[in-house]
């Protein structure tokens, strides 16, 4: 069942995701536009906005957003060729590429651990300034992490279940498909009406 079929009223746990990065966001646009306004009015601008921006909003949004693409199968995906390939094989693809995609995050993972440990160890604030900078470090092993059982869990939905969610999202790989299509069909009938005039 796709997002866009769900009953209205029904729970997502996808909103716990997306919620929080709204709320991020909403107070990132607040902080950033009154800080604007107190240097332009009052030439007193708030303290440690790049900083905050930088180090705070920014990576909640960016890894709460890969997380809730990852659970909308909205990342982008260039699937011109994939969409060529035979029901049969798609599915195999699709779980072969989701372990790769499952495997690389798992690396990210490991790595962003060892980078969160050593930032919290030596203290690491934002730049110059004395702003703690240390604890989005642990979103990277977290993100990575979750992307990670959400790749796999892609792999095997995609072996038991095959591409029964995969959707087309860009109107321009539509119309070439379509294209693609109606040639391939002109080129059967045409095979076809030969053989039969041969014969």
């Amino acid at each position: 069942m796709s997002n866009a079929t769900q009953r209205k009223g029904h729970f997502r746990p996808a909103l716990l995701i997306e919620v929080p990065a709204v709320v991020v966001t909403f107070a990132m646009m607040v902080h950033v536009t009154a800080n604007a306004l107190m240097r332009t009015f009052a030439n007193d601008p708030l303290p440690n906005t790049l900083e905050i921006t930088q180090y705070w909003y920014l990576p909640i949004i960016a890894f709460l957003g890969f997380i809730a693409a990852q659970a909308r199968g909205q990342h982008i995906a260039a699937d011109l060729i994939y969409e060529r390939f035979p029901e049969a094989t798609k599915r195999y693809v699709l779980a072969v590429l989701s372990v790769l995609a499952a495997v690389v995050c798992l690396g990210f993972a490991w790595f962003g651990w060892g980078e969160a440990v050593h930032a919290k160890d030596i203290g690491k604030t934002a730049g110059v300034s004395n702003l703690v900078a240390w604890p989005p470090y642990f979103l990277v092993p977290l993100c990575f992490g979750i992307l990670f059982v959400q790749f796999l869990y892609a792999a095997v939905r995609a072996i038991v279940k095959g591409d029964d969610q995969h959707v087309v999202t860009d109107p321009d790989d539509v119309l070439l498909l379509d294209e693609l299509d109606e040639m391939e069909a002109q080129e059967h009938e045409k095979h076809r009406n030969e053989k039969e005039a041969a014969r």
